[in-house]
Parts: C-alpha cells; sequence; structure tokens
C-alpha cells in the first residue's frame, strides 16, 4: 500500500534553494518532505560552481607563482600536474558534497525522498509508490541545459567539463562554445593550466553586462592568450584527425579553428517538463514558471523558487528566492522581494561583479541619475598587488540612494557584498561616506565612490519646504 504523507511543505527539487529552504523550514518546527530525483546538492555541486571555482582556484595559484619575478620572487620552473589539478577538484566537490549531504538534511528533521515527482491534481504529489498532500508546495527543480543546433554537431564527439576534468591526458587545445559567464571562468582556469584555449560566441560575450564592466576583463584575457571570437556564426562542425574542426564566419569572411576537445556550455533552461503542471494548473512558459512577486504561482498552494523561475540561473538567486518564499508562507520576517540585492560574480581575474541596476535600467526607471567611477588604479593595495585593471561604478539617485553596482577587479565577487548589503538595507550614498575602511584595501574604494558623489559637476539639488524657507535671504 501507497505511503501517505501530509506535511506542512513539500520541496520538489534538491538543489542549493530547495535545501536552503527546507532547512530553514524544519528550523522552525514545520514537518518538510524534500523530494529529489537524483543525488541532492543540484547542478552547481556537480558540474557549476564547485568545480569551475576549484579549477580555478588551482589555475590562479599558478598565474601567482608564474608572476612571482614581478615581486622579486623567483624558484624552480614551474610545472602544471594536470593529474593533481584533477584530484583538486574531486576534493572539493566532495568536501562541498559531505555539506548537502542526504544525512545531513535529515539531522535537520528533514525527510528526504528519492524519486521522481509529479502532480496528480492541484494539491496531491506523487513521488514514487509515495503519496503527498502538503499545505504548500514549493518547487525548486533548477534549470538542464539546452542543446543547440549548430550545424554539424552530431557528427563530433564533444566534452563536458566532468569530461575534461576526467581526461587521462591534458587537452592540446580546448575549444568552447558559449557566451556566458562560465565559458570565461573555464576558459582563463584551462589557459592558466597551460592547455591552449580558445572561446567562440555566437553572439557578443556576456551580452547582460555592462560593456564598460566587460571591456577590462575581456583585454586581460586576450592578453594571456585566449583567442576569443564574438558574434562569430558558426558554419559546420566536423572531425578531423586528433579533434575538431569549426568553421566559423566573422564578419563576412570564414576561418577555422581545429581543436583536440570540444566544450559546450549552452543556455539552460527550467526543468519542469516532467511535473504534470497542467493537473496542478500551474502556468508557466519557455523562460520558466509563472510567478507573483511573492514566488507564488497560479495554484496559490504552490511556490516556485530559483532556476525554475525565469532569470539568470545562480545558487545565490535560489538562496534568495527560498528564503523570499519561506516569509510568504509563514507570514513571517525575511525579504520581500525576490530580484533585489541578489549579485551576481564571475570569477575570473580580473572579476567581474554587480548587484542591483545597471546604468541603463536606472535611466530608463529614474529621472534623474548619477553614475560614480573609480578605477582600480587609483587603490594603492592594487596598484602593490599589481592588480590595477578594472573599475568599481555606482548608479545612484540624485539624492543619493544607491540603485545598483559594478566591479570590474580582482577579488570583484567579495567586494560586492558590500553594495549588496547597501542596496538591501536601504543605505545610501552618505552613509557609505561615513564607513571606515581599513588601509590598504580593495574596501576603500567604497568610501572614494561616496566622496565622488559630491565631486566636480555636482548639480545642486533645489531646497523645498521649509528648507527653502530657512534659506531665504533676510
Amino acid at each position: 500500500m501507497a505511503e501517505e504523507l501530509q506535511p506542512e511543505i513539500c520541496i520538489i527539487g534538491g538543489g542549493p534553494g530547495g535545501i536552503a529552504l527546507a532547512v530553514a523550514a524544519a528550523n522552525q518546527g514545520l514537518p518538510v518532505v524534500l523530494v529529489e530525483r537524483d543525488r541532492v546538492g543540484g547542478a552547481s555541486l556537480r558540474d557549476g560552481s564547485v568545480p569551475t571555482k576549484a579549477l580555478l582556484a588551482a589555475a590562479g595559484l599558478h598565474e601567482s607563482l608564474r608572476r612571482g619575478p614581478a615581486f622579486g620572487v623567483t624558484g624552480a620552473p614551474l610545472q602544471v600536474d594536470f593529474a593533481g589539478v584533477q584530484q583538486h577538484v574531486r576534493s572539493a566537490v566532495e568536501g562541498a558534497a559531505a555539506n548537502l549531504s542526504r544525512e545531513r538534511i535529515e539531522a535537520f528533521g528533514v525527510r528526504v525522498l528519492a524519486a521522481p515527482a509529479h502532480f496528480a491534481d492541484r494539491r496531491t504529489i506523487h513521488a514514487g509508490e509515495t503519496v503527498i498532500r502538503p499545505r504548500t508546495t514549493v518547487i525548486a527543480t533548477g534549470s538542464v541545459p539546452v542543446r543547440p543546433s549548430y550545424p554539424g554537431l552530431d557528427g563530433v564527439e564533444t566534452v563536458d567539463l566532468a569530461g575534461v576534468l576526467a581526461a587521462p591526458r591534458k587537452p592540446a587545445h580546448l575549444v568552447i562554445l558559449g557566451a556566458g559567464a562560465r565559458v570565461l571562468e573555464l576558459a582563463q582556469g584551462f589557459n592558466r593550466l597551460g592547455i591552449d584555449t580558445s572561446v567562440i560566441g555566437q553572439g557578443p560575450l556576456l551580452a547582460d553586462e555592462d560593456p564598460e564592466l566587460v571591456a577590462p576583463l575581456l583585454d586581460r584575457l586576450r592578453a594571456e592568450g585566449i583567442g576569443i571570437r564574438e558574434r562569430a556564426g558558426i558554419v559546420a562542425i566536423a572531425r578531423r584527425k586528433g579533434g575538431v574542426r569549426i568553421t566559423v564566419r566573422d564578419e563576412g569572411e570564414e576561418t577555422v579553428v581545429d581543436g583536440s576537445h570540444l566544450l559546450i556550455l549552452p543556455e539552460r533552461g527550467p526543468d519542469v517538463a516532467a511535473l504534470g503542471l497542467e493537473a496542478a494548473g500551474i502556468e508557466h512558459g519557455p523562460t520558466g514558471i509563472i510567478v507573483d512577486r511573492r514566488l507564488r504561482t497560479t495554484n496559490k498552494r504552490v511556490f516556485a523558487i530559483g532556476d525554475a523561475v525565469a532569470g539568470r540561473a545562480s545558487a545565490n538567486r535560489a538562496r534568495h528566492h527560498a528564503a523570499v518564499a519561506l516569509a510568504a508562507i509563514t507570514g513571517g520576517r525575511g525579504p520581500a522581494d525576490p530580484e533585489a540585492g541578489v549579485p551576481f560574480a564571475l570569477f575570473t581575474d580580473p572579476g567581474l561583479a554587480r548587484v542591483g541596476l545597471s546604468e541603463t535600467e536606472a535611466r530608463v526607471r529614474h529621472r534623474l541619475v548619477r553614475v560614480l567611477r573609480v578605477p582600480l588604479a587609483e587603490n594603492d593595495l592594487a596598484r602593490i598587488a599589481r592588480a590595477p585593471e578594472g573599475l568599481v561604478k555606482v548608479i545612484a539617485t540624485d539624492r543619493g540612494r544607491i540603485l545598483g553596482a559594478g566591479i570590474t577587479a580582482r577579488d570583484a565577487a567579495e567586494m560586492i557584498a558590500f553594495w549588496s548589503l547597501a542596496i538591501s538595507a536601504g543605505l545610501d550614498i552618505d552613509a557609505v561616506r561615513h564607513f571606515p575602511a581599513p588601509y590598504p584595501s580593495r574596501a576603500e574604494i567604497a568610501h572614494r565612490v561616496a566622496i565622488a558623489f559630491d565631486g566636480p559637476g555636482r548639480a545642486p539639488v533645489r531646497p523645498g519646504g521649509a528648507l527653502a524657507w530657512l534659506r531665504r535671504p533676510g
């Protein structure tokens, strides 16, 4: 006989958002069931952020040692043990997996079911042999790669990140197809480890980001020897002896790129096809499940979070969504806006990070906007570390409310946290102006940005009301 469960919350999907919500709800004493058809942890753990950042850590260390002579530090000739790098990545993934294991989640009081789930009706969920009738359901199924339709792709062998990291020999020339953030992370990581790397993007790289922030990053990647082709139409992909050949059309001319391995990082789409959303009365489209500002779907008993909802796929966005949804479900305190204050970070060197509105978005939404820029070259620590590339760019209203921030710099992901907090907490430029930062540090740049708000060209705000009366002459 099938088991029947009636928890307070049923969460479908055991990725970062689903786990964060399950643990937080269980900590509040709510009965929670988490259903995951695969291993808990999500794509970020196995073939996304964790292995990518582990690779970048190894590549960054090698680059630091390579640049040692510029600091007066020399040593034995550098070598890359690719098998050792692979082991480092596996170790990092295993360590992260331990923090997201089924046993650890169940220790918080969450019931975990390993089964595919689908809706039987607006309230009932079938998970294998188990029937679940929760008070509230949260869909946190994440996203899946959408295979592109390049001409000739079906006739060649491709690899994914796991395949490259398990290769018995270091690739001679890795060609990466794609235009997103992880493409550039992997390109720089592999290139710094001695693997010739080329990037081919059919559109502009990082098309959704501020070109002013993207330019210093691409300049650095090209200077490091990465072959970058933007807006390149792929004419054909074919096998060749020892690898693959990609024919591209760039500015009307056809050229070829030969590689030993072809890695494709396609766009991702919401993983909702097998959920039976129609039976539950949940509306959805190609970009994801339709939700309101509290992440509630068209079925008022069901919420959706993370990559299942339209927007940029990321683990930190999914975790933020988890807090928004839990606050809506319980009526407790928590963030009210599912997108405000959620930072995006690219972990290249220099990195790129941003939070809040871009300059373009701010000018559409606000009548008066001030754009504040401080180049990294004006920061003493950046000069000391020989990493002066990039800038900090902050968007504010004419009265000083912070609307957004973007950073291109080494450790940009760490630097953006300050501005994420400022936007989430509703701080203004005046609060930042009085922020004491250690010297020398990159954090000092925040203070420099605030000073720039009252710099040359500052248009005075016309006083009104009682203040205007007090300032009348005589």
